[in-house]
């Protein structure tokens, strides 16, 4: 089975710039994601004249042996007076003009249908003012129009839509529901706002609509704002998202676009470090059949054919097991024994010279054993109880515990663009792996996370709470005693050592501040077993 395709975002259809080309051909750039000004090359209507750099741009892809991932989007002036196409003559302008493109540039491989659809800053007119409830049938409407018209003229074009901002999944069920001759053969996505550790949760969720079926999962944009860190989310990304099926991911930018998104080249065409990092993903990931290799649920260990394996996750020694076998780091550099120590956002990756039957390593001890955020799961749309988080996440309003359900995002306004538990009749109230709003108005409500704690076990709580607005109520309760209660206003890292004699429960209960506004915060919640390595 092939594996996952890697490319990177570039913008020549904005300004090319062959500098930046050459550059891309140093990292190995085989996959770009483009577009092509629909009123640069239709002037009148009915004649396609692909004139100028910016125009003719994937004929100089097609000569690098690359292929291209055409964005279309906006409008043109001669239709719809430039607004994002939704009348009739539009749209089969638009069908047209996407049939005209294939048809002279054969470097274009895969459409994509709009650009963050579900959003307000890339469509125009119409389909912006009659608001979110309508945007699907619109763009539907679109994807349809293009499909219909470039298949006729090459059957193997591969079209996208969907190509939402994050992981919507309240936005993208309905759109797939309404697609029953299968238009959209695949979906694009931007999941800027999920964390890398969050990604197969909310992938799950999205994935378990029927609708989704057998579609593709393309990531045409994933990014850093990190420099420094930019290497490793990249491999990091890219290993997730390999690891959950996703037929390709583009990295952006290429080049410098002037949002603090790490670019892979600089303005005088040098490779910058995640550019370096592309380029060893690239050689050693890209393409390759991959399996996610279970050890537990703070490592993340994936095996890419039988000679390159990628890990990080919670603090632990590797010691390599097989001859032939090197560590390097997310941009390629060598790493001596000494270096081999896994860290919860460093990508360690392994090649072999040969190929292995079994994973040339062996991981020490740890005493991590519970994590709310690398163990948080939704449940499923007929099931409360997500299977493989260890954690109990409820609302307890009253003193009456009531449990929490999968919301799948952006189902409404002034929600989540990514998945969230809530509570029926309290839509304020949201909890996903990362933060949490316990927003139950004029009722005493608070969100409760617990654990089970094994008989005659000691444990140390590493509770962090970082209110984003607001002040919390924060109670600690062991077995239905109360720990210690405190205001939270500003960020807390508490550490704290637990025992129990008999087996009970470990709650973290979160509220709004009494008389307060409904707060907001980051958490993370972990529990270690210190007596768990030998010394």
């Amino acid at each position: 089975m092939a594996g996952t395709r890697l490319g990177a975002a570039s913008n020549f259809a904005q300004g090319w710039n062959p500098v930046t080309l050459k550059a891309a051909t140093r990292l190995g750039v085989t996959r770009f994601r483009d577009s092509l000004r629909w009123q640069d090359i239709e002037r009148t209507k009915g004649s396609y004249r692909f004139e100028g750099a910016r125009n003719r741009y994937p004929d100089e892809l097609a000569r690098q042996g690359a292929h291209l991932t055409l964005t279309l989007n906006w409008g043109n002036p001669l239709y719809d007076g430039g607004e994002t196409p939704h009348s009739a003559e539009a749209l089969d302008a638009f069908g047209r003009f996407a049939r005209a493109a294939v048809r002279r540039f054969p470097a274009i491989d895969t459409l994509e249908i709009g650009n963050e659809v579900n959003g307000a800053n890339f469509v125009k007119g119409k389909v912006k003012a009659d608001g979110l409830p309508r945007r699907a049938d619109y763009h539907l409407a679109m994807v349809r129009a293009a499909s219909a018209a470039v298949k006729a003229e090459r059957p193997d074009i591969t079209v996208l839509g969907g190509a939402t901002h994050s992981l919507p999944a309240g936005f993208l069920w309905p759109l797939l529901e309404k697609d029953r001759t299968g238009a959209i053969e695949g979906l694009a996505l931007h999941p800027y706002t999920t964390p890398i550790d969050q990604l197969p949760a909310q992938f799950a969720l999205l994935c378990q609509s029927p609708a989704v079926g057998t579609r593709s999962l393309t990531v045409t944009e994933f990014s850093s704002a990190r420099p420094r860190q930019a290497p490793d989310d990249l491999v990091r990304t890219f290993a997730v998202l390999a690891s959950l099926g996703t037929a390709e991911v583009d990295w952006y930018p290429l080049n410098p676009r002037g949002d603090r998104q790490a670019p892979l080249v600089d303005h005088a065409g040098q490779i910058t470090p995640v550019g370096e990092a592309f380029r060893f993903v690239g050689e050693h990931l890209a393409g390759q059949p991959v399996r996610r290799l279970r050890v537990d649920d703070f490592t993340f260990a994936a095996a890419f054919g039988s000679r390159a394996w990628v890990l990080w996750g919670a603090p632990r020694t590797l010691r390599i097991t097989a001859p032939g076998v090197r560590a390097f780091d997310a941009q390629g550099r060598a790493l001596g024994g000494d270096e081999l120590n896994l860290a919860e956002t460093r990508a360690l990756i392994l090649l072999a010279d040969q190929p292995q039957t079994r994973p040339p390593f062996a991981l020490g001890c740890q005493t991590q054993i519970a994590d709310s955020r690398l163990q948080f799961a939704y449940p499923s749309r007929h099931d409360n109880a997500p299977s493989g988080d260890p954690f109990k996440r409820l609302a307890r309003i009253d003193g009456v515990d009531r449990p929490l359900t999968a919301m799948p995002g952006q189902e409404r306004r002034g929600v989540p663009w990514t998945p969230y538990l809530s509570l029926a009749g309290h839509r304020g109230v949201r909890l996903d792996g990362t933060s949490l709003r316990p927003a139950f108005g004029r009722k005493d409500g608070a969100l409760v996370q617990s654990i089970a704690i094994a008989p005659h076990t000691e444990v140390e709580l590493d509770l962090e709470l970082t209110p984003t607005s607001g002040a919390l109520d924060v109670q600690l309760r062991l077995g239905g005693q109360e720990l210690e209660a405190f205001t939270v206003t500003a960020p807390v890292h508490l550490k704290r050592r637990l025992h129990s004699k008999t087996r009970a429960r470990l709650e973290i209960i979160v509220a709004s501040a009494s008389g307060a506004k409904p707060a907001t915060a980051d958490y993370r919640i972990r529990l270690t077993q210190p007596g768990r390595c030998p010394a």
